[in-house]
């Protein structure tokens, strides 16, 4: 898209936006209609503005997201500093959001294949480690949990790719663990055998881990 195909696109965009101006009433050197003719282009200049708003926080959205989408799939903000032209903490002072991505990142691209494994196991003995209460949203916990699991396997397959989402497979495994794994440990009750108390031990190490290395140090 060329600049004139985007003052165009903004233009569109202007002439939809509805806004009202106060008339400032007549001018001495006024010819013929032009009081009309002024209040008219005042709205228009008032909607202008407007567009002009929407385009800029539209603009930013959309490019935060895809400074996150890279980071997700596995940029650093010096990645992003060499497209931007600009520091690293320009880029962390724009978008604060890519410190804890970028951890979270680096951690589950290490760890998919114990992060599957453990939760496997976990799910495997749920039956084992079912609370006396709540047991409507442990059941639901589980099967979130073996959802997730056999997205991840297909997700992370040697031929998986998605052009769309490309990234999707990264917010799903993270929600798998900060979310669905802790909530069901954290609502497990006491483990019936021997197999389940080492699952869930396993799963909690996991967390555990997943918690000290996402967590923002002082230098951030």
């Amino acid at each position: 898209m060329g600049v004139d195909e985007a003052r165009r696109a903004v233009r569109r965009l202007a002439d939809a936006v509805e806004v009202e101006v106060l008339d400032p009433g007549p001018k001495s050197s006024d010819v013929g209609d032009e009081q009309q003719r002024r209040l008219v282009a005042l709205g228009r200049f008032r909607a202008a503005l407007e567009a002009e708003k929407l385009v800029v926080a539209a603009a930013g959205a959309q490019t935060a997201e895809a400074a996150a989408e890279a980071v997700w799939l596995g940029a650093s903000l010096a990645d992003l500093s060499a497209i931007t032209g600009r520091s690293r903490q320009a880029a962390r002072k724009r978008w604060p959001e890519l410190g804890a991505i970028h951890r979270r990142r680096r951690w589950l691209g290490n760890h998919v294949d114990d992060i599957i494994h453990m939760a496997g196991r976990l799910a495997q003995r749920a039956d084992d480690l079912a609370p006396t209460w709540a047991e409507g949203t442990y059941r639901k916990l589980v099967r979130h949990l073996r959802e997730g699991l056999r997205r991840c396997e297909t997700d992370f397959a040697p031929d998986a790719y998605d052009a769309d989402r490309p990234a999707q497979r990264w917010r799903d495994l993270d929600d798998l663990v900060n979310v669905t794994l802790r909530e069901l440990i954290e609502l497990s009750g006491e483990p019936a055998s021997p197999e389940a108390a080492f699952a869930l031990h396993g799963a909690t190490g996991v967390l555990v881990y997943y918690d000290h290395a996402t967590a923002e140090t002082p230098d951030e």
